[in-house]
């Protein structure tokens, strides 16, 4: 009883101060505080929790994205600790999950079944307590029951009212003075307000309350790291030779693909080195976007569908096939020229990125090839070591996440404005409007590089918030002063670090 009293207690003391703290606020250090206390208040419910490494791991990276919220104040280090936060939370409400899809699933499923939890608690507590017993308790416990009667009663009390001009006169007049009563209560009452108080409750009760969800445990405590053999017995009967055939038949089928299209990529790859590693002229290619995006593409494509057919044939028996060894051997070929692909794959991106620059979508690119290598190197591992598909999901989920955090540590905003505004080649080229679209934190960068772009900013235009036509030097001067009108409304809480130095940069311009 005194656990869930004292978890009341902190679900009424957070959700005060989520308000206090976030409301008309931006994200900066109101979250880094707000997310040390809601995780010091989550390791004192879940003690068994917090010895378990992966928990620390997670606890470790939200901490950093929640740093780096403060420090760079993006929008990848905004989606990184939403994200870490959650799988966090799953992993503290049940440190038994390996995954993090499974953790962070686990969390989504529990954020549904926050009023079930409240419920729940609500009822444990009158259970325990000596007010159970007395005729208020019974009375709230007995109020849940009056909750979906109430719910359906309001439905049709506004189909009755909306369909039947008299019975609304009716209800009009009998509630006339009710609505006079609430109209002097509610006149200055915010609803934007009220749902954001309600849904920091609700979000906060999704975190400090648990309802263990079996199923998605129970089918990962069946998963192993290794894969198993599966054998036949049938007491007193030899063993039908068809299985041994089959077998056979698909380690053929295995050896003839893996051989084939490894010849085929071996010219590839070929082709690739001598012309993009070596003979590389961006003057001869017609349109070099598909180098890039169609090229790039299709060879990740070919790199993903090479790993899907590898994880096919090892995924059962043919792992203990004992004459896989050729197999294996061209399997390993298959993975290390996909490696050299992938390396393919990089230089056309870096070839791009000298003509056109950087963007989002052309990192996210390089990002991803560095997961493939991930994947590969378990891949790798796997037809080694007979290890399970699960191993894989395991170790890749977890690179992505560490991936995710690590990519907080950069402003990308203000690395993507300076590399373009700054790299010789793509003064004349260069997508300003795109430029134009980056977060405030890259406004002091535009204008330090104004004298180079004045005839684009003079002659482009662009459309503003009221989809207008103007030009993007008048843009530019409209995204500066409202930044510096916007920026002094904001308290302490919403101080971030790159916010802080775009409007001094400004103010010393004054």
């Amino acid at each position: 009883m005194k656990t869930i009293l004292v978890k009341a207690l902190c679900l009424i003391t957070l959700g005060l101060l989520f308000n206090v703290f976030f409301w008309n606020e931006k994200l900066g250090v109101n979250l880094l505080l707000f997310s040390i206390l809601l995780i010091s208040v989550l390791m004192y419910f879940y003690q068994e929790s917090i010895k378990t490494v992966s928990v620390k791991i997670s606890i470790a990276f939200t901490v950093l994205s929640a740093i780096m919220v403060v420090w760079h104040n993006s929008l990848t280090s905004k989606l990184a600790f939403i994200t870490s936060f959650m799988i966090m939370t799953g992993l503290l409400h049940e440190y038994r999950y390996r995954t993090t899809y499974n953790a962070f699933a686990a969390y989504i499923v529990n954020f549904f079944q926050v009023m079930p939890n409240y419920f729940s608690g609500t009822q444990a507590w009158l259970i325990q307590s000596k007010v159970a017993h007395t005729q208020v308790g019974r009375s709230l416990a007995q109020l849940r029951f009056s909750f979906v009667p109430l719910l359906f009663f309001g439905i049709f009390f506004a189909i009755f009212k909306t369909a039947n001009p008299i019975f609304s006169d009716l209800t009009d007049t009998l509630f006339r003075s009710f609505y006079t009563l609430l109209e002097s209560l509610f006149t200055n009452f915010s609803v934007p307000w009220f749902t954001f108080f309600l849904s920091g409750f609700y979000l906060l009760g999704s975190i400090l309350y648990y309802k263990p969800f079996d199923t998605l445990l129970q089918h990962e405590s069946t998963q192993h790291n290794w894969v198993i053999r599966y054998r036949q017995i049938i007491k007193n009967k030899p063993l039908p030779n068809f299985k041994t055939l089959a077998l056979k038949n698909e380690y053929t089928t295995a050896l003839i693909l893996v051989i084939s299209v490894n010849a085929l990529l071996f010219v590839e790859n070929c082709t690739d080195i001598y012309w993009l590693w070596f003979n590389f002229n961006a003057k001869a290619i017609a349109d070099f976007s598909v180098l890039l995006h169609e090229g790039a593409n299709m060879l990740i494509l070919s790199i993903l569908l090479s790993m899907g057919i590898l994880l096919f044939y090892f995924r059962k028996n043919l792992n203990f096939y004992t004459k896989n060894t050729l197999l294996k051997q061209a399997a390993y070929l298959w993975i290390i020229q996909n490696g050299i692909l992938g390396l393919s794959v990089l230089l056309r991106c870096y070839y791009y990125f000298q003509e056109h620059g950087l963007a989002y979508k052309r990192i996210g690119v390089v990002i991803f090839l560095i997961l493939t290598y991930v994947g590969l190197y378990t891949l790798y591992q796997k037809i080694s070591q007979k290890k399970s598909f699960f191993y894989l999901l395991r170790i890749n989920s977890w690179a992505a996440y560490a991936m995710f955090i690590l990519l907080t540590l950069i402003n990308w905003d203000v690395l993507i404005v300076s590399y373009n505004l700054k790299h010789p080649k793509l003064q004349t080229g260069i997508d300003l409007e795109y430029q134009l679209a980056r977060s405030d934190k890259a406004l002091p960068i535009l204008v330090k590089n104004r004298a180079k772009i004045q005839d684009l900013l003079s002659t482009g235009k662009i459309l503003d918030s009221k989809r207008n036509q103007i030009s993007m030097n008048e843009y530019l001067y409209y995204r500066i002063e409202k930044f510096k009108k916007e920026y002094p409304r904001y308290s302490w809480l919403s101080w971030n670090y790159a916010d802080y130095q775009a409007y001094q940069y400004f103010n010393s311009r004054n």
